[in-house]
């Protein structure tokens, strides 16, 4: 087997598809790229990744590369053309990404903190006058970006179908690039309130940048918290996603090797928190956030 080292290379790529329509003839797999979106710093984010890395490439018997790229824009780009074989992005991202006519495929999703699901959450200042989603009309707002799944996606059809729309009843809204920027923003008072993943909770205060005592999942309450949640909707877990062009066979052996991932590996990939493993997935796990994202977009139109 040739020898399997890990490269970093900052810039690129994105992913989508299912094993049902594979392509006539696959390509043939001489190294697995692997691409990452920017959730914090790139040498730990490919240090945190790279067991997992090391245990795909073995079942391949192929060597790897990790790349973390610039944005969710770079890394669909990247998936399109050829250049990252395998990524770890967001379900919105996903959708968006198959909606463009990417030829890609989930393969896994993460189970995170027993979850296979997260949330998208809307949230304000622990004082402000803001209660309900109505509440956030007339004021500022930040998203994380247009294919975030619970900081673009997830809100904008949440927000419409509560009947508020950015464009008409927003003061103003901006769209803050990352999770961190958009609950920075909102206890530092940029802004009035936000969309952020759920799995970033519990991060931010192991990390030191946020305090609360606890959250209490079920009922959308993160108890004497820096920030209070609004609301918050249910979104698909975050999907491990390839090229269709690998073929079936290639496609079957990563899945079955991410199913069958070494504790050790898993435990180590904390990007949105304790990874404790993945679970078969397919396209049809995210039929309902693409309809969701497709209503969004209609909603947005409409207004």
């Amino acid at each position: 087997m040739k020898t399997v080292k890990a490269k970093l290379i900052l810039a690129l790529a994105v992913p989508m598809l299912m094993f049902g329509s594979m392509a006539a003839k696959a390509e043939k797999l001489e190294v697995l790229r692997i691409g990452l979106l920017p959730t914090e710093q790139g040498l730990e984010m490919v240090k945190q990744f790279d067991d997992i890395a090391k245990h795909l490439a073995k079942a391949l018997g192929v060597p790897y590369k990790i790349q973390v790229t610039q944005s969710y824009n770079a890394l669909i780009e990247a998936m399109d053309a050829g250049r990252i074989d395998l990524s770890y992005t967001g379900g919105g991202a996903y959708v968006s990404a198959r909606a463009k006519g990417l030829k890609i495929v989930p393969l896994v999703t993460a189970v995170l903190q027993g979850r296979t699901y997260y949330k998208s959450c809307l949230i304000t200042q622990p004082n402000s006058k803001i209660k309900t989603i109505q509440d956030m009309k007339g004021h500022t707002f930040a998203f994380v970006s247009t294919h975030s799944t619970s900081g673009g996606v997830g809100p904008r059809y949440f927000l419409g179908k509560n009947g508020v729309s950015p464009e008409k009843d927003f003061k103003k809204f901006l769209y803050a690039g990352t999770h961190d920027a958009v609950m920075l923003a909102v206890i530092n008072n940029k802004v009035d309130s936000g969309a952020v993943g759920d799995i970033f909770f519990q991060r931010w205060k192991d990390r030191g940048m946020v305090k609360f005592d606890s959250y209490d999942e079920p009922n959308n309450v993160l108890v004497n918290g820096q920030f209070r949640i609004i609301d918050c909707i249910k979104v698909p877990g975050t999907p491990m996603i390839a090229r269709e062009a690998l073929g079936k066979d290639v496609l079957k052996k990563l899945q079955d090797a991410f199913v069958n991932m070494p504790k050790s590996a898993t435990e180590k990939l904390k990007y949105y928190g304790a990874t404790q493993g993945f679970n078969r997935a397919s396209h049809a796990d995210y039929v309902d956030l693409a309809a969701m994202k497709k209503m969004a977009k209609a909603m947005k139109k409409k207004k």
